[in-house]
This record gives structure tokens, C-alpha cells and sequence, in this order.
């Protein structure tokens, strides 16, 4: 690109202040009435100018009232109430309908979304009964196997006697076998996985009984009052009395034998005592028979058995409180799966329902209908609001703003922003009523570029700004055209001339002053200045005539300058390339 021949000549500090003011700094007109006349010259003059920024914006409410799509996905709009509409508190009251959206699609979901939370429904209603009957079963089995195991205890110590089987009890090892198999691990119940596996794991044998000499209990003394014991005392008593029959018949026979050798008695009653001896020998040996047979076998076989069965009920038990347990585990799993699956389908029931109901949106706030986001988004057609377009979620579809307090929204360049500060006065002025003045107040400066400059140049960095309308204004309205004067200075007397006086050099700027011998050029020191006017410091005073046009040939001077620098510009551009090629 070719530089501006004006700028090759313009001074260090005429530079800055033409360049700003060329590069897009706007500014009012001075505080007197005078403006620049259509001649050549302008005679210097001298009072109050103010530095202002003027910047174009729209009209906007400081606080709106978003309505936005809260349906999930991408819905159509089927009704919509027109735009500009003024809602009234009646229509709040009555809940006027704002926005139709399409439930269709929505509708068709919840009717399937029904079907599978009755089922869902009618699962856990099963699993929370199969729960409460698992329960019941479980204690009905417990109990079962609980007095089964008391009655076992029962026959043990009704046959033994309370003492006996309390010893048996202690010595036998039978209650650890309500214990079941403990698990543990090589590494004293420690996982090992420094090999990056998992210690073999192994199993206790299960306990048992261990052996009881019952044969040693086989004794009055040590058995308590129970069945063992009565036996035990009828097979002795029984052995007592043959024994003392068996001696009673000795001495019956003796006697009758010494009588039938003095032949006091018969044959036949000599055999007869005979026979009664024979008699009683045999039921000794029967008795004594009975009580070893009682002592060896009956007695340890019987007890056995019984301690056996109280074992195995023992055993019983504790199988029915572990079945227990996995089963009332396994029901109350089934039952919160059921529980779990009734939640979701009925959140998401609940959420097509809530979905449903926000397809339909009603007015809750008074306030004009402005469609999307407002006036400044409506050339994008991808917010488009109408009956039939489609919107996203989280869209915006309807701005309610609150018009009693309004604002003006302008974007400040980057070159100007550091001047404009938060609390600076502003005169506004808008196009649909130009005859009106409105005063402002600078509330909100940018902290970041705005980001909607970014794709259409991104070379321009500009900051909003927000400007509140001082009073209530009934005609305004959103999305009028406005222009803004931020009031940054006001100098109350300085000299000035307009800008076209100021003539860039590169000895700084300099002007042409009409004398009565001519034009004289001279170097003037500048200082702030607006779009019409710039402050004179030094070089010319007030009354002396400046010319608005530099003369023919200070311009030809200024272009061949120009070319000149151009020239150079491009010549070491050239060589510049040539060593960068040869290196």
C-alpha cells in the first residue's frame, strides 16, 4: 500500500493530532455558534471548545426480559403474538399466551414414555412385595430352625441330664460348628498384589465334632437326672435283683436237696428248685448282658445321635441365616434395580411433561414484544422469528424491555476509549426526533473488544459502551437510531482555526497566515481539538486570517516529497529482497 503523501511531511506532534482525528475520532462542533465558512481563509478566533466523542448507536431498555426457548433440541414456532405488541398488566393477569411451540414430537414421546413407566411401575411394585415376602420368609425359616435347634438341645440334655450335656457341650467343639468355613488368605488376610495379581485364597476345612468317650459318663455319679440315667439304674437294679434271686435259689435248692436225701421231699420238687436255680442264672446272665450291651452300645450311640442332631441343627441354622441373608440381599438388589429404572422413567416422564407445558409461553411481565434479541440482530437470518422457523434452545424468541429506563449502546474505537470514562455527561440526539435533547450518563465501558467485529473486520477493535438516558421518555422507543456527544473536555478559552488551516510537514504543522504582503507560512504548535476545530498554542493569533486551501505549489512540493519518500520506501524494499535472495 502506498503512504499518504500528506502524512511523509507531517511533524511529530501535528502528526499525532491530524492522524487521530483523520483516523476516525469524531468530534461536535465548538461551543460558539461560528462555524467554518464554504471560502478559502478563516480568521483565527478565540472562546470556549469542547473535545467530544461522537459516536452513532440504537436505543435500547437497561433491563429487558429474555424469552427464550427452553424446549430441548430444535422445535418450530407455531403461534406468536406480533411484534410491537404492548402487554398490559391485564394481559399478565389472564396469562395472555406469548409463544406457541410445536408438542407434537413431544406428545408422541410421553405416550410411549406412559407405557414404560407403567411397567417400570408395576416391576417395583412386584420387587418392594417380593422384598416384604422374602423378609417374612426368611424370619418364618430362622424361627423354624431356631426351635429346631432348641429342641435338639432339649433331647440332649433330656437324655444326658443339664450337667452332662453342658460338659459334652464344652468339650465336643459342637458350637463352633454354627460358625461355618472362615476364609482367609496365605498372607494373614492380607491381598498380596506386588506381582501385580491377587493372593491365592484358601479355605478352612469346616469344623468338627470332636470324639467323645461317652462310655466314661456311663456312671450315676456323672450322669444327671435324664432318660440315660433311669436306663442306666433299671439295667443295674435288674442285675442287683437276678443276682439276689439267683442266690435265693442256691439256698432254696441246698435246702431241698438235704431234704430229699432224708427223703422229706420229692423227686419233682427237687427239680423243681433245680429249675428255679437254672432260672435265675439265666436272667443274671440276662441282666448283666442287658446293662453291658446298655453301657457299651445303647448308651454312647444314643447319646451320639443326639448330640449329632443338635449339631446338624446347629448347622441348620446357620445355613438358614446365610441362605437368608443372600436372599434378602438378592430380592433388595432386584428391588432397588426396580426402584432405580421407576425413578427414570418417571424423571423423564416428568421432564417430557415439564417440556410439554413449556412449549406454551405466557406473558408475566408488562412491556412492548420486541422478537429475539432485539433491533440490533435482526439481520441475522439465522434468529429469524416468525410462525413456522425453527428455534434452538436457550434462543431467544421475545425481549420484553423495561422502557422506563433507557440507554443508547455505541461502540468507542480503541484509539479513543482510554479518554472515555464511567460518570462523563453526554448530549443525545436522536434521528426520529431531531428537535428533542436528551442528556446521558456514560455507565459501562467495555473491558474486552466487541466480539461481533471480529469476522466482519478484524482489524477494528471497538468497545461498547452504555449511555443512560437521564428521565422517562414515553416516545422513545427500542431500536431507534441515535448519536451520541460524550463531553470529554471543555477548554472555556483557547484560540482555534479549522482543521483544513493545519498543513502536516515534517518539521510539524504549519499554516498560511493572508498579510498584506502575501501569504506567510508558518509552524504552529497544536493542541486538542474536534472534528471541525483544533486549539491553536502558538504561531498565530486571534483575528489574522489562515488559508483553508496551502497554496499550488506547497502542495507540489508536498507530492514530490511524497513520491521521493516513496521511492526510497520502495528502493530499500528492493534491496532488502535482493539480500535476503542472496543469502
Amino acid at each position: 500500500m502506498k503512504p499518504n503523501r500528506r502524512l511523509l511531511m507531517l511533524g511529530a506532534a501535528g502528526a499525532l493530532a491530524l492522524a487521530a482525528a483523520w483516523g476516525g475520532w469524531r468530534y461536535f462542533k465548538p461551543a460558539s455558534s461560528q462555524t467554518v465558512s464554504a471560502g478559502t481563509t478563516f480568521t483565527v478566533a478565540r472562546g470556549p471548545l469542547e473535545v467530544l466523542v461522537l459516536e452513532g448507536g440504537s436505543i435500547e431498555a437497561l433491563n429487558s426480559q429474555e424469552i427464550k426457548s427452553e424446549v430441548q433440541g430444535e422445535t418450530k414456532i407455531l403461534s406468536i403474538i406480533p411484534e410491537g405488541y404492548l402487554i398490559t398488566p391485564q394481559d399478565v393477569e389472564n396469562s395472555l399466551v406469548l409463544v406457541e411451540l410445536d408438542s407434537k414430537n413431544l406428545l408422541d414421546s410421553l405416550t410411549e414414555r406412559e407405557l414404560s413407566y407403567q411397567r417400570a411401575f408395576a416391576d417395583f411394585t412386584q420387587a418392594r412385595e417380593q422384598y416384604e415376602i422374602q423378609r417374612s420368609e426368611n424370619q418364618s425359616q430362622i424361627s423354624a430352625a431356631e426351635l429346631e435347634m432348641r429342641f435338639a438341645l432339649m433331647d440332649f440334655q433330656k437324655y444326658l441330664g443339664e450337667a452332662a450335656a453342658e460338659e459334652v457341650r464344652n468339650t465336643s467343639g459342637v458350637e463352633a460348628l454354627a460358625e461355618g468355613p472362615a476364609r482367609r488368605t496365605e498372607t494373614g488376610g492380607a491381598l498380596d498384589d506386588s506381582e501385580g495379581g491377587v493372593a491365592e485364597q484358601t479355605e478352612e476345612p469346616a469344623p468338627e465334632l470332636l470324639p467323645v468317650d461317652f462310655s466314661q459318663y456311663a456312671d450315676p455319679d456323672r450322669l444327671g437326672d435324664g432318660e440315660a440315667m433311669q436306663k442306666l439304674r433299671q439295667t443295674l437294679n435288674d442285675f442287683v435283683l437276678a443276682q439276689e434271686e439267683l442266690e435265693a435259689a442256691r439256698t432254696q435248692l441246698e435246702g431241698t436237696q438235704r431234704l430229699y436225701e432224708k427223703e422229706f421231699v420229692t423227686q419233682q420238687e427237687l427239680e423243681k428248685d433245680q429249675l428255679a436255680l437254672q432260672r435265675a442264672e439265666i436272667k443274671v446272665d440276662t441282666s448283666e448282658t442287658s446293662k453291658d450291651m446298655f453301657i457299651r452300645y445303647e448308651f454312647p450311640k444314643q447319646a451320639e445321635k443326639l448330640l449329632s442332631d443338635y449339631g446338624e441343627a446347629l448347622r441348620k441354622l446357620d445355613r438358614m441365616k446365610k441362605q437368608s441373608v443372600a436372599k434378602i440381599a438378592q430380592a433388595e438388589a432386584t428391588l432397588k434395580s426396580a426402584e432405580a429404572q421407576y425413578e427414570l422413567q418417571s424423571r423423564r416422564k416428568r421432564e417430557l411433561e415439564e417440556q410439554i407445558e413449556k412449549c406454551v409461553i405466557h406473558a408475566t411481565k408488562t412491556g412492548l414484544v420486541v422478537y429475539g434479541a432485539g433491533p440490533n440482530d435482526s439481520w441475522r437470518d439465522d434468529i429469524r422469528i416468525e410462525e413456522g422457523a425453527s428455534v434452538r434452545e436457550r434462543q431467544i424468541i421475545i425481549t420484553i424491555p423495561d422502557t422506563s429506563v433507557m440507554k443508547v449502546g455505541i461502540k468507542v474505537h480503541e484509539s479513543y476509549v482510554k479518554k472515555v470514562k464511567v460518570g462523563q455527561k453526554a448530549r443525545i440526539r436522536v434521528d426520529a426526533y431531531p428537535n428533542e435533547s436528551l442528556v446521558g450518563e456514560v455507565t459501562k465501558i467495555g473491558v474486552l473488544p466487541d466480539s461481533q467485529n471480529r469476522w466482519s473486520n478484524p482489524d477494528l477493535k471497538v468497545y461498547a459502551t452504555d449511555i443512560v438516558i437521564k428521565g422517562t421518555h414515553d416516545w422513545l422507543k427500542p431500536g431507534m437510531t441515535a448519536e451520541v456527544e460524550v463531553i470529554i473536555e471543555q477548554l472555556s478559552d483557547v484560540t482555534y482555526a479549522p482543521l483544513q488551516a493545519i498543513n502536516p510537514t515534517l518539521d510539524g504543522p504549519v499554516v498560511f497566515v493572508k498579510t498584506a504582503l502575501g501569504e506567510e507560512r508558518r509552524s504552529v504548535k497544536t493542541g486538542e481539538f474536534n472534528d471541525t476545530f483544533i486549539e491553536i498554542k502558538d504561531g498565530v493569533e486571534q483575528g489574522e486570517v489562515v488559508l483553508l486551501r496551502a497554496p499550488d505549489d506547497f502542495r507540489r512540493e508536498s507530492e514530490e516529497a511524497a513520491s521521493g519518500g516513496e521511492r526510497k520506501t520502495k528502493g530499500k524494499e528492493e534491496a532488502g529482497g535482493d539480500g535476503g535472495e542472496g543469502a
